[in-house]
C-alpha cells in the first residue's frame, strides 16, 4: 500500500514539473514571437486563435476532464496574452457583479478589467482605443433582449466578437461568516428582488438595505459584524468576505448572456453565429421580402425579434441572430442582397458559438 502510495505521489510530482516546463516552454514561445514581431515591422503575424488552442486542447483530453479544459486553458492564455500586449477589459457594472464575473470568465485573471457605469460607456472604451473588449449585456432568461445595448451596436462600430452566459448566483457574506449575527443584509435593489422570497424565509427577522451595488454592500459588510452583503461569488473573492449561505436567487434557472465586444471580427471556425440588424421599412410584406435571401440559401435563422427605432426614417429595427460567419458565402450574398432589398441593414457581430 504504501509502495503504491509512493508512486501515485511521484507521478505527480512528475506531473507537476511537466505542466510547469510546458509552462515554460510555452512562455519561452511568447518570447519569440515578441522578438520576430519586432523583427517584422508592419509585417502582420499571427498565432493560433484561443478557440483554436481550447478546441484542439478539449480533443487531446483524456483522463483529465473535458468540461474543465476551458477554464484551465483560458487562465494560460490569457496570461500568455498579457506577454504580447497586456488586455484592458471594460464591462457594465460595479466590481463583483455578473458583467465583473463574465469578464473574468471569459479572459481569465490577467487582463485589467475597469467597470463603466453604461453600456454606452464601455462600447465607447473601446472605440476610442481606451479598453481592448468590452462586456455588455445582451439578453436575460427572463426580461429577453437588452435594448440599451442593442442600439449601442446599432449606432456605433463597436462588433459583436464571442458570447459568454452567467448563471444567476447570490451568496450572503460577511466577515465572520456567523448567520447568528446578522441583523441588517444589504445589496442592490436588482439582487433583493431576485432573492426576496429567499431571504424572507431564510432570514425574517433581518433588515433588507437596497444600496447602489454589490460592492458598496461589501464595504457595508466589511465595517460591521452584524451586516452581511448579498453578492457573488466573485465579490466573495474580491473582498474576502466569509460564506453565509448560498444559492439565495428566488429563481435559480436564470441566466444572463453577454456580448464580448471589439473593433475586429473574429475569423471563420465553421461552428459560427452572425448577427445582424435590419429596418425592412414599414410596408405590408417588407419582412417578408427581407427574410426571403436567407431563406433561399437555407440560412438557419435561430432569432429574431424588433426594437422601436428612434430618430430615423423607418419605425422598427428587427435583430437576426443566425448560424455561420459572415464570410460564409451564402450568409455572404444574402446579406449583400438585404442590403439592396432593405432600408438598413448592418452585422454587429460574428464569432464562434459557445460550446
Amino acid at each position: 500500500m504504501e509502495d503504491r502510495l509512493r508512486r501515485i505521489t511521484e507521478s505527480l510530482e512528475e506531473a507537476d514539473r511537466q505542466i510547469v516546463g510546458a509552462l515554460n516552454a510555452r512562455a519561452k514561445a511568447i518570447h519569440e514571437y515578441n522578438a520576430l514581431r519586432e523583427e517584422a515591422g508592419d509585417e502582420h503575424l499571427r498565432i493560433p486563435k484561443k478557440a483554436t488552442v481550447i478546441e484542439g486542447a478539449r480533443a487531446l483530453a483524456d483522463e483529465f476532464p473535458a468540461d474543465s479544459i476551458e477554464p484551465v486553458f483560458r487562465e494560460v492564455l490569457s496570461a500568455c496574452t498579457q506577454l504580447i500586449a497586456p488586455d484592458v477589459v471594460a464591462y457594465f457594472g460595479a466590481p463583483g457583479d455578473l458583467a465583473h464575473a463574465a469578464a473574468r470568465a471569459h479572459f481569465g485573471h490577467a487582463p485589467s478589467f475597469r467597470p463603466n457605469e453604461s453600456v454606452t460607456a464601455v462600447l465607447e472604451s473601446v472605440l476610442h482605443g481606451h479598453a481592448t473588449f468590452g462586456v455588455v449585456p445582451l439578453e436575460t432568461s427572463t426580461d429577453g433582449a437588452i435594448t440599451a445595448t442593442l442600439n449601442g451596436l446599432v449606432a456605433t462600430d463597436a462588433k459583436l466578437c464571442a458570447e459568454r452566459i452567467v448563471p444567476l448566483r447570490y451568496q450572503l457574506l460577511s466577515q465572520s461568516g456567523d448567520a447568528a449575527q446578522v441583523l441588517k443584509i444589504y445589496g442592490s435593489a436588482q439582487a433583493i428582488a431576485a432573492c426576496e422570497r429567499q431571504l424572507r424565509s431564510r432570514y425574517p427577522d433581518a433588515i433588507l438595505v437596497d444600496v447602489q451595488s454589490g460592492e458598496a454592500a461589501a464595504h457595508f459588510a466589511l465595517g460591521d459584524d452584524q451586516s452581511a452583503a448579498l453578492g457573488s461569488p466573485l465579490l466573495r473573492e474580491l473582498h474576502g468576505l466569509k460564506l453565509i449561505d448560498d444559492r439565495l436567487e428566488n429563481d435559480s434557472a436564470v441566466e444572463t448572456r453577454f456580448g464580448i465586444v471589439g473593433n475586429r471580427l473574429p475569423s471563420r471556425t465553421g461552428q459560427d453565429r452572425t448577427v445582424l440588424a435590419m429596418a425592412p421599412g414599414d410596408e405590408p410584406g417588407a419582412l417578408h421580402r427581407a427574410l426571403r435571401p436567407l431563406a433561399d440559401r437555407e440560412i438557419n435563422l435561430t432569432r429574431i425579434e424588433s426594437r422601436p427605432s428612434t430618430g430615423s426614417e423607418w419605425r422598427h429595427v428587427f435583430f437576426l441572430e443566425m448560424d455561420g460567419h459572415i464570410t460564409d458565402r451564402a450568409i455572404l450574398t444574402a446579406v449583400e442582397e438585404l442590403r439592396r432589398i432593405a432600408r438598413y441593414a448592418k452585422v454587429l457581430g460574428s464569432y464562434p458559438r459557445p460550446s
